[in-house]
């Protein structure tokens, strides 16, 4: 018997290392049950040389993409938060210290920003998926429930990160972006509550500091493991002609795919942190607003929005967008047809997509 495979008994006879593996199925990484009361070898090979059908492969898995993204904000976060001072008094200084003078400390910083924007990026992607192909249909409607819920938490989680470095892009873009939330009813009262008032003061700098490297992770989290409990229990939805697809085993065919994808996309993350960091300007003052300051991108049209009406409707139509994302599936519950069949549906939802693209190119023009 090979050393390895000692070392492997010996664990076994300690640790339920079949239950440690199970980890992968539980967020997503690998499809279908482990047996946890087989052992670790005979589980792992079962697991890998299961058969998947064409529906769990390839184009299909912007879940576990969006999860490994999700950790790869974690393990930046934590290395900009062994350096990193969350008062209004040295947040700045800190940023500057990162950046300046901790090795790799301003590539870990882009990676950072540019990943917060991947995660909002592929979530909204993923929700477009979703549509198309029917995918919030019963019995997946908790599919799309938590895939708004996750887009609306990694919104939440940028905007509180972007405060962070306490520079004067970053205070007035939030202050900015704080105006959208403090229109809507209810979740502005709420929001406001949170974070001690929308005045972007030392104690507030902290709050967000918190719901940024706590409450917002650890919420996502939850959310990430009930949508691949979800997945386990329904499982993912076939499209007309995916079921007539050879099917190929886990183990090489979906891991070659997700770690070619894989690649592709943190290839993509680091390019754009090297090619087009984010600018760092100079600290933070609240007595004194730049020209051109503009929401974040994913918050600019709403803001264009309350600029064009009156801030109270603005707030009332914004709400019932979000109330009717979230509630889609239970109010469009009509049978799966292609979306060429339903003339109706297809052109509310490309009306709504043309709006928000209005919208966000004349907040992008009039901040300019």
């Amino acid at each position: 018997m090979s050393t390895s495979r000692k070392a492997v008994r010996w664990l076994e006879e300690r640790l339920n290392l079949t239950e440690i593996f199970s980890f992968f199925t539980t967020f997503g990484l690998s499809y279908g049950s482990i047996d946890l009361n087989k052992p670790i070898e005979e589980a792992a090979r079962e697991a890998f040389t299961r058969e998947l059908p064409a529906y769990t492969r390839g184009p299909y898995i912007l879940g576990v993409l969006t999860f490994l993204v999700f950790v790869f904000q974690g393990v930046t976060g934590l290395m900009l938060a062994f350096y990193y001072q969350p008062s209004a008094e040295t947040a700045y200084e800190s940023t500057l210290l990162i950046i300046r003078e901790v090795n790799f400390g301003w590539y870990v910083h882009q990676m950072h920003y540019w990943g917060g924007n991947a995660l909002i990026a592929l979530l909204a992607v993923r929700l477009v998926r979703f549509f198309v192909h029917g995918v919030y249909k019963a019995p997946r409607e908790l599919f799309w429930v938590f895939g708004v819920v996750l887009l609306f938490l990694s919104v939440n989680a940028a905007l509180t990160g972007s405060l962070l470095p306490w520079d004067q892009q970053s205070y007035w873009s939030v202050t900015r972006g704080l105006e959208v939330i403090g229109t809507l009813p209810v979740v502005g009262y709420i929001a406001s509550f949170l974070v001690g008032g929308f005045d972007l003061l030392s104690g507030t700098l902290l709050r967000f500091y918190v719901l940024h490297i706590i409450f917002i992770p650890l919420m996502m989290l939850f959310f990430f493991y009930l949508h691949f409990a979800t997945v386990r229990r329904v499982g993912l939805s076939a499209l007309p002609g995916d079921q007539k697809a050879e099917a190929k085993p886990l183990y090489p065919d979906h891991l070659i795919q997700l770690v070619v994808l894989s690649l592709i996309l943190f290839g993509a993350i680091l390019t754009l942190g090297t090619l087009f960091p984010s600018q760092f300007w100079l600290k933070a003052d609240p007595f004194t607003s730049p020209a051109g300051i503009k929401p974040p991108w994913y918050m600019m049209p709403a803001y264009s929005l309350i600029e064009l009406i009156p801030h109270w409707l603005a707030g009332v139509i914004l709400l019932l967008a979000m109330l009717g994302l979230v509630l889609l599936p239970f109010i469009e519950r009509a049978p799966y047809q292609e979306l060429r069949k339903r003339p109706i549906l297809a052109a509310s939802a490309a009306a709504f997509c043309l709006a928000v693209a209005v919208l966000a190119i004349i907040g992008y023009w009039r901040g300019n």
